[in-house]
């Protein structure tokens, strides 16, 4: 199980350095002050701000955010969970990746 939440935070950590990657965010705001819970309403927006379009999957990254913070809360997960927030996190880093590539 302590691997499933290592999973989880690290596809989350990458999702969180492309979403900090292609938005005017202040990284250094996010990375020391701001608890996972936090970040799970902070960085979909500061994503959507700069990307309207993509307004559509603010949900789910939010989603992504709380079960990777409840996941270290508990320190374990749910596998089912896991595994969706893993693949969600890792389709939307390829989304945003493509954003940054675009511009």
């Amino acid at each position: 199980m302590t691997a499933l939440v290592t999973d989880i935070v690290s596809a989350t950590g990458q999702l969180e350095a492309a979403i900090l990657d292609v938005t005017a965010a202040v990284p250094t705001v996010f990375i020391s002050s701001k608890s996972m819970k936090e970040k799970a309403k902070l960085l979909p927006q500061a994503l959507v701000e700069q990307y309207p379009e993509l307004s559509s999957i603010e949900r789910e990254l939010r989603g992504v955010f709380e079960a990777c913070s409840h996941a270290i809360d508990r320190k374990s997960v749910n596998p089912v969970v896991a595994k969706a927030a893993i693949a969600i996190a890792e389709e939307y880093r390829q989304v945003i990746g493509e954003l940054k590539r675009k511009n």
